[in-house]
């Protein structure tokens, strides 16, 4: 099963530059540290889904040519991962016909329902776009899973103040959003092909997220062939901390694409 993964974002929260030009670290002039709200496009010729749809949604459908999917998976209810929602009655102009499902746990769906709660309520009449609708099927972690015909492993991450989910295509494992992982999760992610992992900062200054020699550590631990750092924030410039890492290790960057078995 040949994926393609293509990393939309691989900001933190915030992206890069923050609000009101402030790059941090990060050299304006290296296009690789422009990042937007962390989110990935899978696809095959089988199927096509993305992972979590935050506030740069739009720019990301726009550059990456999203309009009909087979699902929106999302890994937990922080902002920068559900808080481009609001553009799902425009997003139903291309779902003439079929419906679109959102893949989440019961506590994402809550909050998504509770932030949006006038496009779930059946008494209010939402002006959608095309006469497709969204709706919710919820992920159990650890069950496989289809989304179109690419199968995926969803599993639990520890994001301090609530868990997130991980996932699973193959030889390929996405974990952003993570401070540590439960052993039944990290017994899951041993010899990846790749292994696209959250990356915070440099130092442990997050106690949500990891941090450079954590997720050095973890990549080594599990054996993954090549592993990407996402999740970065504005302290993480791209040559000066690629210049940290081991052969096999690199910086993710927005456009980014990936392709697995």
């Amino acid at each position: 099963m040949n994926v393609k993964i293509t990393i939309m974002g691989c900001g933190s929260a915030y992206g890069v530059p923050l609000i009101g030009g402030n790059w941090g670290k990060c050299d304006p002039n290296n296009p690789k540290n422009r990042r937007l709200c962390p989110s990935i496009l899978v696809e095959n010729d089988d199927g096509k889904f993305i992972v979590d749809m935050g506030p740069d949604i739009r720019q990301q459908a726009e550059k990456y040519n999203i309009q009909l999917l087979d699902g929106l998976f999302l890994t937990h209810p922080h902002s920068d991962h559900i808080g481009g929602m609001g553009h799902l009655p425009a997003l139903m102009y291309y779902y003439q016909g079929c419906n679109l499902p959102i893949y989440a746990d019961r506590f994402t769906r809550k909050e998504v329902e509770r932030n949006w709660w006038y496009m779930f309520d059946p008494k209010i009449n939402v002006e959608y776009w095309g006469d497709g609708r969204p709706y919710f099927s919820e992920i159990i972690p650890y069950y496989p899973m289809k989304i179109g015909e690419i199968d995926v492993l969803p599993f639990i991450q520890d994001h301090n103040s609530m868990d997130s989910l991980g996932i699973r295509i193959g030889n390929f494992a996405y974990c952003t959003d993570i401070r540590s992982f439960p052993e039944k999760s990290y017994g899951l992610l041993r010899d990846l092909d790749v292994f696209v992992v959250d990356c915070n900062n440099e130092f442990d200054t997050d106690k949500s997220h990891s941090y450079l020699e954590q997720s050095l550590r973890w990549a080594k631990e599990l054996n993954a062939k090549t592993t990407y750092l996402t999740h970065l924030d504005h302290t993480m410039d791209y040559d000066t901390i690629s210049a940290k890492l081991p052969e096999n290790v690199h910086l993710a960057y927005d456009g980014l694409i990936l392709e697995c078995d």
